[in-house]
């Protein structure tokens, strides 16, 4: 649960974020007016008494504040406001006779349109670029691929008139689990296409917009404009282009777009959290043509890049930590970016209202309120090591101690394997599980462990089998 008084204060940081990237009288008219109310399930909820305030924040900045305190916490987060009015010194909704409690009922999502790049609708975050972007094993070549748009995009031999011109680039699909990065590397697309190409038109929307764009079109009768307005752009990003599937209607709308724009030699470039053979149901000629170009998989980041990230994270916002809880953070936290960035700001909030230093307990906290349904690793531990004694008779007790039997000295690298694959536990964490000082000895179990699997298949049958029942969750 997230204290009002936190809440506070990540507001207050958020606010300093916006005036990097608002004008000063955006910031002084929209957003310093609003007042943070409070939070409840997973929403924050503001108020305003100015019903321009009310329309203007509603149907421009909504999804910003979103963005905002759903980065900051590192969970999805809505944000409502409130339209009220104050009598005898209690806060009424408009056009209700019963004070603001917790209880309110959030008035309906107001639509947001499509906008271009610079427009005070675009929902751009000028941090997000390829320099800040951390490159590892898991998303080295959804980067790689991305600069390479970003840096001759199709719609720019388009530009030069060489009609026979055909990209290998596009369209450009990226796809992998929500908050690792996907969104990122959209926005810091846009940012180096604007720096070399700024006369190129930008649009970007989320798929579910799409939806909805469309929907409103139909209703007042409008869909020239909507067609218009998508198939004349040189670069289309659509964010999460899964929720078009199942939708007959925008499937059949946007295969068109996406043919008038690949013809003319325009940029498309798409994310979802699957690839197009898994996004069901979606038609087989959208899947296709979203083959047509290069496909991108960014994997949650393994333990040397979530290291990486929290050190950079950190630096960014001046939070100074031990290796102690650099490593209990890297290793507990395994599932996104997203995550790892609400430990951050989150333990960022808690240093600065308690005047505390970042300490394993503090941290201890921070992650849980983040790892959701995510486990332990200590409980990971556990059930290796109730594993091993199942399988080679040996105890827990036998495999943490000195004792160099064959049958011990085995199950002991067999964990050692185990414990490496299933927790991504980095060697020197390995070591202080079994109370070795010296690392070396876990790399040199594992890598015993590893040749015997490649070598003898009836042993990797075994080991597959062990690793299976390990990562059992009872």
């Amino acid at each position: 649960m997230v204290m009002l008084e936190e809440l506070h204060a990540i507001w207050g940081e958020i606010k300093k974020t916006y005036a990097k990237i608002y004008t000063e009288s955006i910031v002084d008219l929209w957003f310093e007016p609003l007042e943070l109310d409070r939070y409840e399930l997973d929403a924050v909820y503001f108020t305003t008494e100015n019903v321009i305030k009310y329309r203007v924040v509603t149907t421009k900045y909504k999804e910003v504040l979103e963005q905002s305190f759903s980065d900051f916490l590192g969970f999805p987060v809505k944000v409502f406001v409130e339209h009220v009015e104050i009598k005898n010194g209690q806060k009424y909704l408009i056009g209700s006779d019963e004070p603001v409690f917790v209880s309110s009922i959030p008035r309906e999502d107001q639509h947001i349109e499509a906008s271009e790049f610079g427009t005070e609708k675009f929902p751009f975050r000028f941090e997000y670029t390829f320099e800040n972007f951390i490159v590892g094993s898991s998303n080295r070549f959804a980067h790689a691929a991305c600069l390479g748009v970003a840096e001759n995009p199709a719609c720019v031999e388009a530009l030069k008139g060489d009609g026979n011109y055909m990209s290998p680039y596009n369209p450009l699909f990226i796809y992998g689990p929500s908050g690792i990065g996907k969104t990122h590397l959209l926005h810091a697309i846009v940012n180096r296409i604007k720096q070399k190409l700024p006369e190129v038109k930008i649009l970007y929307i989320r798929g579910d917009d799409f939806i909805n764009q469309m929907i409103n079109h139909l209703a007042k009768k409008t869909m020239n404009d909507f067609k218009n307005k998508y198939r004349k752009c040189d670069v289309l990003l659509i964010d999460d282009i899964q929720f078009i599937a199942g939708k007959t209607s925008t499937q059949e709308e946007f295969f068109h777009t996406f043919n008038a724009l690949y013809e003319d030699h325009k940029q498309i470039i798409l994310t979802s959290d699957r690839p197009p053979r898994e996004i069901k149901p979606l038609e087989d000629r959208l899947v296709t043509r979203f083959e047509w170009g290069i496909l991108a998989d960014i994997q949650p980041p393994d333990l040397e890049l979530r290291t990486a990230i929290i050190k950079k994270k950190a630096e960014q916002v001046k939070l100074k930590m031990s290796d102690e809880v650099l490593e209990f953070l890297a290793e507990n936290i395994r599932s996104n970016v997203r995550q790892i960035e609400g430990a951050i700001k989150k333990m960022s909030a808690m240093t600065f209202l308690t005047g505390s230093e970042v300490s394993l307990e503090l941290a201890g906290k921070c992650v849980a309120d983040l790892m959701g349904g995510a486990e332990p690793v200590s409980a990971s531990i556990d059930r290796v090591f109730r594993v091993i004694e199942k399988h080679y008779g040996v105890s827990k007790e036998d495999l943490l101690s000195e004792k160099r039997l064959r049958d011990i000295v085995m199950a002991r690298h067999a964990a050692i394997y185990l414990l490496k694959k299933i927790t991504g536990m980095s060697y020197p964490s390995l070591a202080k599980v079994f109370n070795k000082k010296n690392h070396t000895t876990m790399l040199s179990s594992y890598q015993l462990i590893l040749r015997k699997v490649e070598d003898e298949p009836a042993f990797a049958l075994e080991m597959n089998n062990l690793e299976k029942e390990a990562s059992e969750r009872i």
